[in-house]
């Protein structure tokens, strides 16, 4: 069978570049070529970089890859910021294409029936994780026997069947990256181990959390509890980006890289062996309460140079809300024992919580610059559907309202639980934030980058700078020309 999997169209509002790599996609793609399919990948993010920022030329390369590779079968990735995306894309596609198309991913894993009334093009959902219900739906079984899979039959009735964990993550082939755009993933940047020049891959080698947060949609793709890759994967996945993609960076996607002590350690002590600890240089993200003089310390000797945290708040009060079980004092301990080591520690934080007021923002802005993290950002709160905060705060907005892109984004734009008005949001942010973090992350950037990595940086900014005018010059000549030839 011959299998298309399409990837959302992310960020129309920025030039595109490097980002984390669309693991989910490529895994699926990699256990149906080992069970003899014929698979491709549209990229609707990466494809930006060679047909623009322009979602017309998007659909119409969509639309003639279709055409041309002829699928027996159609899948999606959803996330809820962009499902106007996902429905966009199926009106498109059922205007050449009469076969199977099926969405999987955080949002329909969080709303499998109402996607499908929702969006009647589709035929099917995959809830949870992907690998093996995609796989049954190739081999042609019947999808109402499928675990994880929402169908809809010749009645036009909904049946399902509950979804199952993959238990051992080993029985994966390691991913399809061969048929992404890996020049475009791999590129030089400072975005994916944020502050370092390098070439970069994410790896995913658990799955899962043990907590939950009330604003995270993590569990509804891989349920409650971790699983993990073992070690020997995790060093042959490695092996493998390099020898492929010559890459000098490794960002670890896990939730938590540091959960299970013993395993963390035996991937670290494993990497050093190898010989990759002067090869790599690599980042993961954990919690605060993991962070020991002596695993930082190890993490350092295996080439690590970058721990992400979510640090969410500088009150007791507002980590109390979001359920993040953790402590002011932890963050900060957290911060200072990484400093101190000498590995950058990347401080995640929230803003838009409930009863947030302005005497918050300020005591949040004093408390990064009293703790220093090496780098932070703050990102607003947001309410997905399938989380605890959904439940309770997000009135019901997917059910009552129609899933047009207007909708959608005017939702995300909101900070609904917030005091504070987005004008006056807006303001204080351009005045007391924007301002302070340029400077910091500035900062930060001389610190950890070698001097020819800084002249790289220059350079590539200039030249992005030069294209940009060029661009819109060239868009005025245009419009000027054309102009003159509708007059009389």
């Amino acid at each position: 069978m011959r299998v298309l999997l399409i990837y959302p169209c992310l960020r129309l509002n920025r030039t595109p570049g490097p980002d984390w790599l669309p693991l989910g996609l490529s895994f699926m793609a990699a256990v149906l070529r080992q069970e003899g399919h014929i698979v491709s990948i549209f990229d609707r993010f990466s494809i930006q970089a060679v047909v623009g920022r322009n979602k017309d030329k998007i659909n119409a390369a969509m639309l003639e890859h279709i055409k041309v590779y002829k699928p027996d079968l159609i899948g999606l990735n959803t996330i809820s910021p962009l499902i106007y995306d996902t429905l966009e894309c199926v009106s498109l596609i059922r205007r050449i294409y009469a076969g199977p198309v099926v969405a999987g991913g955080h949002h329909v894993s969080a709303l499998p029936e109402l996607t499908l009334l929702k969006i009647p093009g589709l035929n099917g959902i995959v809830q949870g994780e992907g690998e093996s219900a995609i796989n049954s739906l190739a081999r042609g079984e019947n999808p109402a026997s499928i675990p994880g899979v929402w169908w809809k039959n010749e009645e036009s009735i909904i049946v399902h069947t509950p979804a199952q964990q993959i238990d051992n993550l080993d029985t994966l082939p390691l991913p399809a990256l061969d048929l992404l755009d890996m020049p475009f993933y791999t590129r030089p940047t400072m975005n994916t181990i944020r502050g370092h020049y390098l070439s970069t891959v994410s790896l995913l080698t658990s799955r899962g959390c043990n907590y939950r947060c009330d604003y995270c949609a993590e569990s509804l793709t891989y349920g409650r509890g971790v699983r993990f890759h073992s070690p020997d994967y995790v060093i042959e996945w490695i092996k493998q980006v390099r020898k492929d993609y010559r890459v000098n960076g490794i960002y670890f996607h896990d939730n938590d890289f540091l959960i299970y002590e013993n395993r963390s350690r035996e991937i670290c002590e494993r990497i050093i062996s190898a010989g990759l600890s002067g090869k790599i240089k690599w980042a993961i993200q954990t919690r605060v309460n993991r962070l020991k003089p002596d695993m930082i310390k190890l993490l350092k000797r295996a080439g690590c140079i970058l721990v992400e945290v979510g640090v969410e708040a500088a009150s007791q009060r507002e980590l109390d809300l979001v359920n993040k079980q953790t402590t002011v004092y932890a963050n900060e301990q957290a911060i200072a024992l990484c400093r101190n080591e000498g590995i950058s520690i990347h401080a995640y934080m929230l803003t838009a919580l409930e009863g947030e007021i302005i005497k918050d923002l300020e005591q949040r802005i004093q408390w990064v610059k009293r703790v220093k993290p090496s780098t932070f950002d703050w990102h607003p709160l947001k309410i997905h559907p399938g989380t605890l905060l959904y439940q309770k705060k997000g009135d019901g907005f997917f059910e009552a309202s129609e899933w047009t892109e207007e909708n959608i984004v005017n939702y995300y734009k909101k900070d609904t639980l917030s005091c504070i008005s987005q004008e006056k949001r807006r303001e204080w942010m351009k005045r007391y934030y924007i301002r302070y973090h340029k400077r910091h992350h500035r900062m930060h950037i001389l610190k950890v980058n070698a001097p020819i990595k800084l002249l790289q940086i220059f350079v590539k900014k200039i030249r992005a700078s030069t294209l940009n005018l060029l661009g819109k010059i060239s868009a005025v000549l245009a419009n000027l020309f054309n102009k003159s030839l509708t007059k009389p």
